[in-house]
């Protein structure tokens, strides 16, 4: 049987390698970003790991000839995109984390539900996403006082 005084060791030892996991996550997260472009190639969007819009780019002038509320549909879905790669790589980045710490029993809280804190990062939650925009963007008219 372990003594209290070994147990504590190997609880604090235990501490600090998750507090030095967590901390290169987060160091590894503030340098990452994720590029996608749009599937008409007219648009290409980069966000943080915070889903942040860090860099927009507009290719080929095809833009240009777009109707305002198709320019506006090809962002938000490109935008969308580029957020739910970034939430499966914040999720894969700290799971593994999540994983390795001990469980325990009668500490409520202690288990992490992914799915409730980043939504769903896979495809069908994308979906979802997308037939939500689709609905703003039928709601997305030209304003005639601008040129």
């Amino acid at each position: 049987m372990e003594s209290v005084e070994e147990r504590l060791a190997e609880a604090i030892q235990a501490l600090e390698s998750t507090r030095a996991a967590v901390a290169d996550a987060e160091r590894r997260l503030r340098e990452a970003s994720v590029t996608v472009m749009s599937k008409d190639r007219s648009v290409q969007v980069t966000v943080g790991a915070q889903g942040d819009l860090r860099a927009l780019r507009f290719h080929d002038g095809k833009y240009r000839s777009m109707a305002p509320a198709q320019l506006s549909a090809v962002l938000l879905e490109t935008i969308g995109q580029a957020r739910a790669r970034m939430s499966r790589q914040v999720v894969d980045t700290y799971r593994p984390i999540s994983e390795s710490v001990p469980r325990l029993p009668g500490m409520p809280g202690a288990e992490i539900d992914w799915e409730r804190l980043f939504g769903s990062a896979d495809e069908d939650g994308a979906a979802a996403r997308r037939k939500q925009a689709d609905r703003l963007r039928d709601e997305i008219v030209e304003d005639p006082a601008q040129p």
